[in-house]
């Protein structure tokens, strides 16, 4: 038997019966919580707080069917009005004043409708090159901090009635709490639900793995293509999205590099002797490497320099590496790693070659 006496509000919310009563969907968890209601009335209001955040994240719609009897009921034509006889010369000008007003209704639907088209389509796009980051502040108060080679767009009708952005890359976001408006990050891989939470989000399209680190607060995760399941981060946890295929310009069939074994891990986030979270390094300007290879390592150089980089043999691109840099150029970073490794390199421009 579970002990739910010390439950909180996130403890209820990640609690599987306690969804299932939220939803109305399972008629035994309905009763169970119900009556847990009534014995433990010390835990009424912790309660009601963990059913009204699960309600705001998932979504809190009604059905469509609903909305339209509700409508249906509201317009119900009144009784029948006793009809008096009017002279037949005023008839003409009610008929024209009724197709005026029509006329107008209709005209003023149509632009309204041509101006929330609009309004809709436009977006505000933020990106960084390599070697760059961008710190962006939102409407509604939150920041977000954009690494390099990242995108993010945001719809005009952001913080109106929703908020939702879309991520390429990696971004870390500080976001401002909002009852009404939960906050939405939109990326290939997955979809965030958010409150007021602190978290970074990686999703590079040529990597391997996508993942999200939650500072503080709470965050509920869905995979794309995982038919509505979701995970609950609590802080200081990470989640790894193993892809089934990443992008690779050159790589045949289809340009595409396929991973052996997709699958989802869920761990702590990682830090270091002085207690910096190595996912977190970049806001601090800080390149961490934890037992990396030179194959992964490429990537990460490549972003972070703005430069191109070729290994030249299968060899060198397994040797593993850990450091931490703060400020130093390629070539220093390069030459320090070469203490732990033998390998060449060649700089030309942006251009760098690695032998062994």
């Amino acid at each position: 038997m579970i002990d739910r006496s010390l439950f909180n509000v996130e403890d209820f919310l990640v609690d599987n019966t306690f969804q299932l009563y939220c939803a109305g969907t399972d008629k035994l968890c309905t009763a169970y919580w119900e009556n847990y209601i009534l014995q433990h009335p010390e835990k009424e209001r912790v309660i009601a707080e963990a059913k009204r955040l699960y309600v705001i994240l998932s979504g809190n719609k009604k059905q469509v069917n609903q909305q339209t009897e509700a409508l249906r009921l509201q317009i119900t034509a009144p009784e029948e009005a006793a009809i008096k006889p009017i002279r037949r010369k005023y008839l003409w000008l009610q008929v024209a004043a009724a197709v005026v007003v029509l006329l107008g209704v209709s005209l003023f639907y149509q632009n309204s409708l041509q101006e929330k088209t609009v309004k809709r389509n436009l977006v505000t796009y933020f990106s960084t090159n390599s070697g760059e980051r961008k710190k962006i502040t939102l409407s509604d108060g939150s920041v977000v901090l954009l690494n390099a080679k990242s995108s993010l767009r945001i719809d005009t009708d952001f913080n109106c009635t929703k908020r939702e952005v879309h991520l390429v890359g990696e971004a870390f976001f500080d976001v401002v709490h909002q009852e009404k408006k939960p906050f939405q990050v939109h990326t290939s891989d997955f979809d965030i639900n958010v409150l007021g939470t602190s978290f970074n989000v990686k999703v590079y399209p040529d990597e391997l793995t996508s993942e999200a680190v939650l500072i503080k607060g709470l965050i509920v995760m869905e995979g794309r293509g995982t038919k509505g399941s979701s995970i609950t981060l609590r802080p200081s946890q990470k989640v790894t999205f193993y892809k089934k295929e990443i992008a690779q310009p050159g790589l045949k069939p289809g340009g595409r590099q396929v991973a052996a074994h997709p699958q989802i891990a869920i761990n702590q986030y990682t830090k270091v002797n002085d207690s910096t979270i190595v996912e977190m390094a970049w806001t601090q300007d800080r390149l961490e490497i934890l037992d990396q290879s030179f194959g992964d390592l490429k990537q990460v150089l490549e972003r972070w320099y703005d430069v191109n980089i070729t290994l030249t043999d299968r060899e060198t691109e397994k040797y593993r590496f850990t450091a931490a840099f703060n400020g130093e150029t390629i070539e220093e970073v390069l030459t320090a790693l070469q203490k732990a490794e033998h390998f060449k390199y060649e700089i030309k421009g942006k251009q760098i070659t690695i032998s062994k």
